[in-house]
């Protein structure tokens, strides 16, 4: 028996429901009601928020064992995550599928729960990596093709163009889910791997973080904290002899993890991994391309440096008001508050 049942009831699940089960739900719920889907319908976005809400709380072992026996009113606000964060962060942004493609925890999730539940567990995971793995490289060949593309305009040197383009779609989805946060990732990502090409050495840019207050500050809580995921995660950058086979195998390591250890803050380290692999693989690609000259292939290089840095959001004219970190040396008003870890 469970105090409150209200969060089971939203997702449609037993309270004995599985972790996928419960992920299963909410995906299938969450995007029906997702506000993008049913614009100017409230009842949508309240679905939406509670829909959130039950996922965060059920998902997570201890948040859940409260709930069990206390009810909603014992988690502490501070635990809370902005809905359309919760969504982000598990099942990445439509907005980015030019940028990230399909995440690959939503792919190997949808393969895995295909699979016979009758089967070896481990015989399943496997046939679902090796489907994901698949699918994976596809996708990074697609997303190869887009930045070809969407960097042309520099390579053929119209760079003020190219910046105030990058520019208006930074400030665009900077306002999506979790998209303050996705920008970042990415953005550090390109900067380290042009700098290979410019300068020689793979290199990290650090930043220190904006502390905010007010609403805003309470809805950009979890993605300063999944950004300093992402810096932490990203420090894999510094390893320059590290292959895509590797990359890959960590990605698959963290998607099988990620199964027996479900948690908000896991689901975003293993989507950072996936990005960083993406990403990666997008960068060698194009800085690697034995069919373009050197002038081309530096071209490429400033072109990713300057779309990194203006994902970033840190250095003007392409600082964002909301940006979630600031470059070192730069002030920061009112920067008493705490967003530790």
């Amino acid at each position: 028996m469970v105090r409150d049942s209200a969060f089971y009831d939203i997702l449609g699940i037993d309270v004995e429901a599985s972790n996928i089960e419960i992920k299963k739900a909410y995906y299938q719920k969450a995007a029906e009601a997702h506000p993008d889907q049913n614009p100017g319908d409230p009842k949508a976005a309240e679905d939406f928020i509670a829909l959130a809400e039950a996922f965060q709380v059920l998902m997570d072992p201890e948040k859940r064992g409260w709930y069990n026996k206390h009810g909603k009113l014992c988690i502490p606000q501070d635990y809370w995550l902005h809905s359309h964060s919760v969504y982000g962060m598990v099942y990445g942004n439509e907005c980015f599928k030019d940028y990230i493609g399909e995440l690959a925890l939503t792919t190997f999730s949808f393969f895995l729960e295909m699979e016979e539940e009758t089967e070896d567990p481990e015989v399943r995971k496997k046939r679902a990596w090796e489907t994901t793995q698949a699918l994976l490289k596809e996708r990074h060949e697609k997303l190869t093709e887009i930045m070809i593309d969407r960097i042309q305009p520099y390579v053929d040197g119209h760079m003020d163009e190219f910046e105030k383009a990058i520019d208006s779609e930074a400030r665009r989805l900077s306002t999506a889910a979790f998209g303050e946060c996705l920008l970042y990732t990415i953005g550090i990502v390109y900067i380290a791997k042009a700098a290979k090409e410019l300068k020689g050495k793979e290199e990290v840019e650090r930043a220190r973080w904006i502390k905010v207050k007010g609403p805003k500050g309470f809805e950009l809580r979890s993605q300063i904290h999944a950004a300093r995921e992402s810096e932490r995660t990203a420090g894999r950058l510094d390893r320059p002899n590290m292959s895509q086979a590797h990359r890959e195998e960590d990605l698959r390591e963290n998607l099988f993890s990620h199964l027996d250890n479900w948690r908000i803050d896991n689901t975003w380290s293993t989507n950072v991994i996936d990005i960083e692999t993406s990403a990666s693989y997008i960068c060698k690609a194009l800085l690697n391309d034995s069919s373009a000259s050197k002038d081309i292939l530096k071209f490429r290089a400033e072109a990713l440096d300057k779309l990194g840095k203006i994902f970033k959001g840190t250095s003007p004219p392409f600082h964002r008001e909301y940006s979630i970190c600031l470059e070192d040396g730069q002030e920061i008003e009112n920067d008493d508050s705490d967003f530790s870890d």
